[in-house]
This record gives C-alpha cells, sequence and structure tokens, in this order.
C-alpha cells in the first residue's frame, strides 16, 4: 500500500530498529522511507542500473515531501532509461550547486591543512576513517543540512561494531570538520558538541606496567640495554616525562624552548586536539644534548638513521621485551606508573592530569589552559625525575619516605 502524509508522520522507531538497520517502509515503485534509529526519516530509492541493485538516499522526510520525493523517484527512473548512472547525476547536481558547503569539500580541506603538521601515521588514521565511516553517510550533504542525529548515527554505527575508542574518534573528527566551516565563515554551530556522551561509557584499559618496587630493576636493564642508542634514550625520556609514545616519537627540535626547558608540543599532534607542555627536567635536557651531538635529523630527536624516518612504535615495545617485559611493561606503562605515584605522594590531582593531556568531560578541561599550574608541574617534573634517579640508584624506601615526600610539601 502507498504512504500517506498522516502515516509518516506517525512512525517511530520500532523496537528492533538499530543504528545499523533501520525501519523501511515501501511506497511502491521501489521508492522505501527508511526509518532511523535516531528518529529521523529518510527516502530511499532502489533500483537496478548495469544488472546490479544499488539503493540511493534522494532526501529528507519532511524536507523532501511525499510528492517530492514520488517525483524524483520517477526521475530516477527517466535517467536510468536514459542509460545515466543515478549516483553519478546526484554527484553532477551536488557540484553543480554550492559546493563550498559540500560537507565532503570543507571535510578534504580540513585534512589537507593537517596532513603537513601532523605524523604520517595519524594522517592515514584519520583520513582512511573518514572515508569508510564519516563520508558515505554525510559526505554528500549540504554542511547546513547535517544535524546532531545524523552525526550521532555514524558513532552509533561504529559503536554498533564493538569499535567504541572509533566511534568517539569519529565524532570529534566530524566536530574538528565543523569548526573548520566555522573558520570559513559557512556555518555559526557545531552540531557534533557533547555527543560523544551519549555513547555507552569509555571502559578503560589498563595497559601492562611494573609496580614502584619493581621499577628500579627495570632502569638498571634499561641502562644495561645494548640495542639501538637512541631507542634507550627513548625510554629514559618516557621515564622522564611519561609523556605518550607517539609524541615522544615524532618530536621536533623546533618544539623545544631552551630558555623555559618546555616542550611545547602543537594542539595537532596530541590525542585531545590541543597544545601540552613538557616541562623538562635538567636530566631530559641531556639527553635531548647527548642526541642533538650525534646529527642524525635537524627536523626529528628520535630519528631513525637507518629508515630515514623517526621510530616506530614497535621499536620500543621490542625493545622492552628483548629485556624480558613483554606482557609486564608497555610505553603508557610509564604514565600509570607516574600517575599512581605521584597520588600516592598526594602530588596535586588536578596537575598530574594536566601533565598526562588527559581528556576529563568537565568545565575545567573545557577551558583548558595548557600553562595552568605550570611552576607547580616545573617543580613537581624536576622532583619526578630526581625519583626516578634515585630509584636507578637503589634508593627507592629512602625516597619514598623522605625526599620525594618532603619535597612535595615544600610546594604548599
Amino acid at each position: 500500500m502507498p504512504l500517506t502524509d498522516s502515516q509518516i508522520k506517525r512512525l517511530k522507531p520500532s523496537d528492533t530498529c538499530t543504528p545499523s538497520r533501520p525501519d523501511k517502509y515501501s511506497d511502491g515503485n521501489n521508492l522505501r522511507l527508511w526509518v532511523r534509529s535516531t528518529g529521523s526519516k529518510v527516502w530511499v530509492c532502489d533500483y537496478k542500473y548495469a544488472d546490479k541493485r544499488q539503493s540511493l538516499t534522494i532526501g529528507k522526510y519532511p524536507a523532501m515531501s511525499l510528492a517530492d520525493a514520488r517525483q524524483r523517484n520517477q526521475q530516477i527512473k527517466d535517467l536510468i532509461a536514459q542509460g545515466i548512472n543515478p549516483k553519478h547525476d546526484k554527484k553532477r547536481q551536488q557540484a553543480d550547486n554550492d559546493g563550498s558547503k559540500a560537507f565532503d569539500n570543507i571535510a578534504q580541506r580540513w585534512h589537507d591543512d593537517r596532513k603537513a603538521h601532523i605524523a604520517p601515521t595519524t594522517y592515514s588514521r584519520d583520513y582512511s576513517q573518514y572515508q569508510r565511516d564519516i563520508k558515505p553517510v554525510i559526505g554528500h550533504m549540504n554542511i547546513d543540512d547535517i544535524t546532531a542525529p545524523d552525526i550521532l548515527a555514524i558513532g552509533k554505527a561504529i559503536e554498533a561494531r564493538g569499535a567504541s575508542d572509533m566511534a568517539r574518534r569519529a565524532m570529534r573528527q566530524t566536530g574538528q570538520i565543523f569548526k573548520q566551516a566555522i573558520r570559513e565563515g559557512l556555518v555559526t554551530h557545531n552540531p557534533a558538541n557533547d555527543l560523544t556522551e551519549a555513547l555507552k561509557p569509555h571502559k578503560v584499559k589498563h595497559h601492562s606496567r611494573v609496580t614502584s618496587q619493581q621499577l628500579p630493576k627495570l632502569l638498571q636493564d634499561i641502562n644495561a640495554y645494548e640495542g639501538d642508542l637512541l631507542v634507550k634514550l627513548g625510554l629514559w625520556f618516557m621515564c622522564y616525562t611519561f609523556v605518550r609514545t607517539q609524541e615522544l616519537r615524532f618530536m621536533e627540535w623546533s618544539e623545544i624552548d631552551y630558555k623555559a626547558k618546555v616542550w611545547r608540543i602543537p594542539a595537532e599532534k596530541m590525542k585531545m586536539d590541543r597544545p601540552h607542555l613538557v616541562p623538562l627536567a635538567p636530566q631530559t635536557m641531556a639527553i635531548l644534548e647527548q642526541i642533538k651531538a650525534l646529527g642524525f635529523s635537524d627536523q626529528y630527536v628520535f630519528f631513525n638513521p637507518s629508515t630515514r624516518k623517526p621510530y616506530s612504535t614497535n621499536a620500543f615495545i621490542t625493545a622492552l621485551w628483548r629485556m624480558g617485559y613483554k606482557g609486564r611493561m608497555t610505553g603508557h606503562g610509564f604514565r600509570g606508573l607516574a600517575s599512581t605515584t605521584l597520588h600516592e605522594q598526594e602530588y596535586m590531582h588536578e596537575a598530574i592530569e594536566l601533565q598526562l593531556a588527559h581528556e576529563k568531560e568537565n568545565k575545567i578541561s573545557k577551558a583548558y589552559n595548557g600553562a595552568q599550574h605550570l611552576p607547580y608541574r616545573i617543580d613537581m617534573m624536576n622532583q619526578w625525575a630526581n625519583f626516578i634517579d634515585d630509584a636507578y640508584a637503589g634508593k627507592l624506601d629512602n625516597v619514598i619516605r623522605a625526599d620525594f615526600k618532603g619535597q612535595k610539601q615544600k610546594l604548599g
């Protein structure tokens, strides 16, 4: 039976409707209305072209009325009769219209702008996800027509595959593309804001790491490592700074403020897309001086002269495995170890979280200031570096009871 306007207005997602399986209602003549789990309703035309069955989304209800959908459905049949693929014609029409506001065009500009400033692996990961999960859903749409439910549907579909981290990443990427459009003056609002809260709570994955009591042995094993010198120095650098392995790998000489003794990581290199400051203790400055003297690269600090590019993540994890720490320690484990120890020693929670560059969905993070508590963090990082040195020297028990805790108390 053909659909009616009153019937369409009453339609709501059924109990069996999911992000990957919308409800489908036939109007006849191969025209169907899809009702998504978000409540949005879209017109879809099923047709056969070149002996292959295909589907084409032609509009959203109520922006496209029932009468308009039937008219567009007939136009598609006329195109097929002329030997024209309706999908190709749709792309042509979109290009003829205001192409500057096509979401895909804006997204391409955003990705192109980032390419020169971020790690190749990060660019490849994000662009591949755009092509796979975002573009097929909203790439063809005018950015003015994209709503929060459209974006949420992308995240829900990815989440349904069991990839909750990827779902959040896709929605953050969509939000960044909207920010690009806002900067270009194409739109004034961002419907992707705060949508990650609608996804299932993120399950924290605890990375393998040694305990503080096992730390002295780990440090001694790192110092005795006979593999690649820069990998060894990189592990020491992670001990002192507890940065992410990805941040370490793509560290550049131009990011080091020698006068302030701070590593200034730009936003595009950070997981949370915001700039980050890493205070550099004398121990880390000494490592940098040692690497600089080797003269391997004028751009990257941890540069592999054999491959002519920064070291891979596997270089660091493999080194730990060779030392006997497979399943016991990872590059990320240095972060967990530092967080636990600093919290146990009653350092300011907010300063620790800022130094870890963690994402926090609260008012503090939304007003993020990379220099917040910087003097406190500089002292904390210097004391942490001294703690690492004392642990290596076998003075861990004395440090915990006296020096480390006593220095912390001086910060007041």
